[in-house]
């Protein structure tokens, strides 16, 4: 989808300003770098390790990485994340999470935007995730996708499905698997590309309560693969530390956590050797 938009863009330079020229170079150049939006991983702790998450339960941000980690939440909880992809404001992404959990499992709700005025991809997904069994959890997800182009090239929307698998075969070690856009959904309007679909699969191992390691791997149909991995320590209560490296784009990434009454403050940043940094940031109300 990336390529297919940026392109009719990019033969477009001579009516935009020198700025936005720029911009369109980036996207048209570096697309597989900068992956713009497409259904990327979202949250600041999971940030910290490459966002290699797909695995973890609990975490509020499984709202969009894996859904089936919403089943492990036992209260009311939401959040607030931001990252500046590469320090360009043009390439922010925004995004509100929050997790409802009832007696039949778990309720999310999602809702993010990425990008600026000129151009942004907009989702709202609502997803249900529940336990079956103490070591295995599933999910579904109903995403409304919405990716707009200044200028007349207007809107392109589209209904799309997710889902989402997590579990624990040997104690301490967590498996998961996600699927987005599994039901192969299109773009409708002027903006017309099919969106792509995405897997993720890996795995979590817990070396104790203060420790464990994350390594997963990510397909998108457009792209190579990704190879992603690392690890979070909690060495003192209410701090976090975090760490890790991405392949297909080249990454390392580093964060840190605090705590304080019912609140969670996360912030990380990965670095690219070409493009630099793209510091992110979450603050999320309650947590198990």
């Amino acid at each position: 989808m990336v390529w297919g938009v940026w392109l009719v863009w990019y033969s477009q330079l001579s009516l935009v300003p020198m700025r936005y020229s720029f911009l369109l170079f980036i996207f048209v150049v570096l697309a597989p770098v900068a992956h713009a939006g497409d259904n990327d991983p979202l949250g600041a702790r999971s940030a910290g390790f490459a966002q290699s998450g797909v695995a973890l339960r609990g975490d509020l941000w499984s709202v969009h990485n894996n859904q089936a980690g919403l089943a492990y939440i036992n209260t009311f909880q939401a959040g607030l994340f931001y990252e500046n992809r590469f320090l360009l404001k043009e390439l922010s992404m925004k995004a509100f999470g929050a997790a409802l959990p009832i007696k039949a499992g778990v309720f999310g709700l999602e809702a993010s935007s990425f990008g600026y005025s000129q151009y942004s991809q907009n989702k709202l997904g609502l997803a249900f995730a529940k336990k079956l069994g103490e070591r295995f959890s599933a999910s579904v997800q109903l995403d409304y996708l919405q990716t707009r182009i200044a200028e007349n090239y207007g809107t392109g929307s589209a209904v799309a499905g997710e889902l989402g698998i997590l579990a624990e075969p040997v104690k301490n070690l967590y498996l998961g698997f996600h699927v987005f856009n599994i039901t192969r959904s299109k773009l409708n309007g002027n903006v017309s590309e099919r969106l792509p679909m995405v897997m993720r699969l890996g795995a979590l191992y817990k070396f104790s309560e203060k420790v464990f390691v994350t390594l997963e791997a990510e397909k998108d149909i457009e792209y190579k693969p990704s190879i992603r991995g690392g690890l979070e320590y909690h060495p003192v209560k209410s701090f976090y530390l975090r760490a890790g490296a991405a392949s297909n784009p080249g990454l390392t990434a580093f964060g840190f956590g605090l705590e304080f009454n019912k609140f969670r403050l996360d912030f990380a940043s990965t670095f690219h050797s070409t493009l630099g940094f793209s510091p992110q940031a979450g603050i999320q109300y309650g947590f198990d």
